[in-house]
C-alpha cells in the first residue's frame, strides 16, 4: 500500500454508463490513479440493511451497501460503523450534486465523524435566481426551503466546493460561503481525425432526449427556419443520436411534421447506437449543433470539439464563452440565430471553414484536454486535504 492521500468517492463506479457524472468519474480516477488511492462507496436499493460487500473492480475498491426500504433521511446502520473506522487522516471524501436528502444525510455522518469532503454541483444553474424565478410559485417556495436548509448545510460544511464551470461561483454566492474552486471537466480525446473528404452535408446532435432541457425542439425549429431559407442545393440532414423514452420519441416526431421536416430524409433518429457508429456520425458531420435551455457542463460538445468539429450552442451552454474565445463555432440565442449560424457554416469556403476545424480542437486541446485539466485537479484534491 502506498502513502498517497485516499479519495472515497461517494457514487457508483459505472464503466460506459451514458450519463455525464459517470463519465466524469471514470476520467477522473483513471486520470489520477498514480496520484490518488480512490474507493467508491456505493450504495444499492435492492440489497438489505445487513449488507455489505467489497469489491475491486478495474483496480478501484468498491465498498457496497444495502439500504433497501431505507428512509433517504437515514443512513444505513452498517455505513455508520464503517465511517467510524475512518481516519480523517490523509483523507477526504467527495460528494456529488446537490438536490436530494441522501447528500444531506451523507454530509451529516461524514461532519459527526470530523471526516473532510468537497462537493460538485454539477448542474450549480438550478441555484441560481433565474431559474428559481422560473419555477411555478409552490414550487419555488419549496425548493428554497429546501435549498436554505437541506442543500445549505452541504455546501457550507464541505471544505471545498467544486465547480466545473464558471456559472458556479456566481449560483452558489448567495447561498454559501464556502470557497469554490473551478475545474472544468476533462475530456477523454476520441481520437478522430479529421478528414474532409469524409464529411457530409450533415448536422448532428448526440445526448439525451430530453426535449426541454436539451433544447431538441428548439434545434428542430432551427434546422427548419435553415432548410427553408437556404438556397444550398445540397440535401443536407440533421442526424440526432441518443437514447429516448417513447413518448420523447413521439414528441420528436410530432415537431417535425408541425415543421414539414421528414423523417428519415431531413432528420434522422438513431437512437442509441454503438461508440463506433456515433463517432461515424461525429466524422461525416459538418456541425454539431445543441440549444439546451439548461447545462451543467456541455460535455458532448466538448467532445465534438476532440473532432474537429465546429458548434452551435445556445448561450445557456456554461462553456460557451471558451467557444465564441476560440471561434470554434456560433453562440446563438433563439432559432433564428441558429438558422443564420447553420447558414454560415455551410457557405463557408474549405479554407474558412478548415480554419474554423482547426479553431475547435484548439479550442478542445486548450482548455478540457486531460494534460491541461489534471494539474488542476491534483490542485483541487490537494488544497482540500490540506484545508
Amino acid at each position: 500500500m502506498n502513502n498517497n492521500p485516499t479519495i472515497y468517492i461517494l457514487s457508483d463506479y459505472r464503466k460506459g454508463a451514458a450519463d455525464g457524472l459517470a463519465e466524469f468519474n471514470y476520467q477522473t480516477v483513471n486520470l489520477l490513479k498514480d496520484e490518488f488511492n480512490f474507493n467508491f462507496v456505493e450504495f444499492r436499493k435492492n440489497e438489505p440493511l445487513s449488507y455489505y460487500a467489497q469489491e475491486i473492480i478495474d483496480g478501484f475498491p468498491i465498498h457496497a451497501f444495502g439500504i433497501e426500504g431505507l428512509a433517504s433521511i437515514r443512513v444505513s446502520p452498517l455505513f455508520k460503523d464503517w465511517l467510524k473506522k475512518i481516519s480523517p487522516q490523509n483523507t477526504l471524501f467527495h460528494l456529488h450534486h446537490i438536490w436530494n436528502l441522501r447528500n444531506y444525510t451523507l454530509a451529516k455522518a461524514l461532519n459527526k465523524n470530523h471526516l473532510p469532503y468537497i462537493i460538485t454541483p454539477h448542474d450549480s444553474f438550478v441555484y441560481s435566481a433565474d431559474f428559481r424565478n422560473n419555477l411555478p410559485t409552490l414550487k419555488r417556495i419549496y425548493r428554497n426551503l429546501f435549498t436554505s436548509v437541506f442543500d445549505k448545510y452541504v455546501l457550507d460544511h464541505a471544505v471545498i466546493v467544486h465547480g466545473i464551470s464558471e456559472q458556479c461561483p456566481p449560483c452558489l454566492s448567495s447561498i454559501t460561503k464556502t470557497p469554490v474552486m473551478v475545474v472544468t471537466n476533462q475530456v477523454n480525446d476520441m481520437k478522430l481525425a479529421f478528414d474532409v473528404s469524409k464529411i457530409k452535408p450533415q448536422v448532428c446532435f448526440i445526448g439525451r432526449f430530453n426535449i426541454q432541457t436539451k433544447g431538441i425542439d428548439l434545434a428542430l425549429k432551427g434546422f427548419a427556419l435553415f432548410k427553408k431559407n437556404t438556397s444550398n442545393t445540397q440535401h443536407i440532414v440533421y442526424k440526432l443520436t441518443g437514447p429516448a423514452d417513447p413518448a420523447a420519441s413521439e414528441t420528436c416526431k410530432t415537431l417535425c411534421n408541425e415543421l414539414g421536416l421528414v423523417e428519415g430524409r431531413d432528420v434522422i433518429f438513431t437512437g442509441k447506437i454503438p461508440i463506433e457508429e456515433r463517432n461515424q456520425n461525429l466524422i461525416e458531420s459538418k456541425v454539431y449543433m445543441q440549444l439546451s435551455r439548461t447545462e451543467g457542463f456541455g460535455l458532448s460538445i466538448a467532445q465534438a470539439l476532440t473532432a474537429y468539429k465546429p458548434v452551435i450552442i445556445s448561450k445557456q451552454v456554461p462553456i460557451q464563452d471558451k467557444i465564441a474565445k476560440h471561434k470554434a463555432g456560433f453562440v446563438v440565442s433563439n432559432p433564428q440565430e441558429a438558422a443564420d449560424a447553420l447558414a454560415a457554416i455551410f457557405a463557408l469556403s474549405p479554407d474558412k471553414y478548415l480554419e474554423m476545424a482547426l479553431n475547435a480542437r484548439r479550442c478542445y486541446e486548450q482548455e478540457f484536454h486531460p494534460t491541461v485539466i489534471k494539474p488542476q485537479l491534483i490542485d483541487l484534491y490537494t488544497k482540500s486535504l490540506q484545508s
